[in-house]
């Protein structure tokens, strides 16, 4: 439940004269002390409430009665994808970082503070709904600490990385353009980053793992070194920005462009799904294409010949 239900449960135990405190907001949603001040905290800060704390109820209570909490509900629908940008602009490494990264926490926090954003244009990203869902499961996870089961690609360039693994998530990530989870593998503390584009399928099971110390930050570090790889495309229109489906691009000669790319399976799923008149280079990647398209054709071709017997 949002921490929103339990600011209004607050609020109308504060209309009843019940004087709460946050070990009856705890106990009334189940969460933790601390989460519950963080909530008390919200009202006061954010919502400008006139809390004031009586010691003799060991409880609050408003020294204006005339104070109407704003309007606070959104659909389970507007929580995820505002969750999903809180998520984005807090990981936005790029132009106008620190502002952007403010933002991501604002909305993370539901406030309807004034920002001064004339000259701050906000980046937009495509709001996936099969990454909303794993994203979803993936912070209840690491909040509850559940042991996820994740189908994922197994990759010719990570013949280690196995098809169907138990992870025990740390955090989530974004580096190199990509969405990562910070896991370690169940039976194991070191953390490794698996990224939610290889992820075909996740669910959680019933079993929960210890808090690790190991810090995921040797990991972050390896994964900032990797260098992108480089294709170079012909494209029959130019590029509305510096991006082409959400990869770099830059200009080569005319027609031509070069587009960085990080995890070569989504890149070729981008490839076989979007509109481009020649892929020139590199040979490696023209070699993947082809041999994808014989495998769909040879498919259908044996599909053709089964339904003609």
């Amino acid at each position: 439940m949002s921490h929103i239900h339990r600011i209004q449960w607050f609020d109308q135990q504060i209309r009843m004269d019940c004087y709460p405190n946050s070990n009856d907001l705890a106990s009334q949603f189940e969460i933790s002390k601390r989460q519950a001040q963080r909530d008390i905290e919200y009202l006061a800060e954010s919502l400008r409430a006139p809390l004031k704390y009586v010691a003799k109820q060991r409880g609050y209570m408003y020294e204006d009665n005339s104070f109407v909490l704003p309007h606070l509900y959104i659909t389970d629908e507007e929580q995820r994808v505002l969750k999903y940008l809180a998520y984005r602009y807090s990981h936005y490494d790029y132009e106008n970082s620190q502002t952007i990264r403010r933002i991501g926490g604002l909305l993370e926090r539901f406030t309807n503070q004034p920002l001064e954003l004339e000259d701050v244009k906000l980046p937009v990203f495509e709001v996936n709904p099969r990454r909303l869902q794993v994203i979803g499961l993936l912070e209840h996870a690491i909040h509850t600490r559940t042991v996820v089961h994740v189908l994922c690609r197994n990759h010719p360039e990570k013949p280690q990385l196995p098809q169907e693994v138990y992870l025990c998530p740390a955090k989530l990530t974004r580096r190199l353009n990509e969405d990562y989870a910070v896991a370690a593998v169940e039976g194991h503390y070191r953390t490794e980053f698996f990224s939610l584009s290889d992820i075909l399928q996740l669910k959680l099971t019933d079993r929960h793992f210890a808090a690790s110390g190991d810090s995921p930050d040797s990991a972050t570090e390896q994964i900032r070194q990797l260098k992108p790889f480089t294709a170079r495309i012909r494209l029959s229109e130019p590029p509305a920005d510096s991006s082409w489906k959400g990869y770099p691009i830059r200009t080569v000669t005319g027609d031509i462009y070069e587009i960085e790319f990080f995890d070569t399976e989504s890149f070729l799923g981008q490839l076989l799904t979007s509109d481009w008149s020649g892929l020139l280079s590199p040979k490696w990647l023209i070699d993947k294409v082809r041999t994808r398209c014989r495998e769909v054709l040879n498919l259908l071709n044996e599909q053709e010949t089964t339904n003609d017997s």
